[in-house]
């Protein structure tokens, strides 16, 4: 059998955030590799790094020492124009809190990071309206934030995620702030879209169930990722 190809590798990441006062170290060399088109959940205690890991394998933050590949590419070795294109272009973000545009309607805040990167509008709508048919909202498209319950604005920040085509989707406490039934349809959401999409999955969760959904679970503790299975 093939080994399935290396997406993500990560060796010896250490981040230190310091102060006048003190330092804290919250990542201490740690290592993980991702296969491509694999979903993995991080999971640990609050304060141990999940975000952190996150921030660091999505180019939004900078790791102390150690080396981040994505698709054999040293992230951290690319100039900050480059850097910044490579974060646009190739990894969608999901964050607990949906951080939605409440002036604009669903279908454009789908389509923002389309008209950004300079995308003409009428290609950036049609994909934005597949997109909010993908995720179960063809009907709420003209309706903006306000107007949406929580699970309907985590999905559009799905659909803002994968507007652009990216080939790694981070997602960091996707369901923290929904009720277990509107969790459980992002759990699927989820699931579907590794699976037909093939799209590589990085998740930081506290919810046991989410976690489970995924292809494979990693603890954080001690500054290091950790089995969980």
């Amino acid at each position: 059998m093939t080994k399935p190809q290396s997406f993500i590798h990560i060796s010896q990441l250490q981040k230190t955030y310091a102060s006048p006062r003190d330092k804290v170290e919250v990542l201490k060399g740690l290592d993980l590799t991702v296969a491509a088109g694999e979903s993995v959940a991080v999971v640990g205690a609050s304060g141990v790094g999940k975000s952190t890991l996150l921030h660091i394998v999505g180019a939004l933050d900078r790791p102390t020492s150690g080396k981040v590949l994505v698709e054999g590419r040293d992230v951290f070795a690319l100039d900050e124009q480059a850097l910044a294109a490579f974060r646009n272009r190739h990894i969608g973000f999901v964050f607990q809190f949906h951080h939605l545009l409440p002036e604009f309607s669903a279908l454009e805040n789908v389509m923002m990071p389309a008209l950004i990167a300079r995308m003409e509008s009428a290609k950036a709508k049609s994909m934005a309206e597949d997109l909010l048919a993908e995720v179960g909202l063809s009907n709420r498209a003209a309706h903006r934030v306000g107007e949406l319950s929580g699970g309907e604005r985590q999905r559009v920040a799905v659909a803002r995620a994968l507007v652009l085509g990216p080939s790694l989707l981070l997602a960091d406490e996707p369901t923290g702030n929904l009720d277990e039934r509107t969790g459980e349809r992002v759990h699927e959401l989820f699931a579907r879209l590794n699976r037909e999409r093939g799209l590589t999955t990085l998740v930081a969760t506290h919810n046991e169930r989410l976690a489970r959904t995924m292809n494979r679970r990693i603890r954080l503790a001690e500054g290091k990722a950790w089995p969980a299975d």
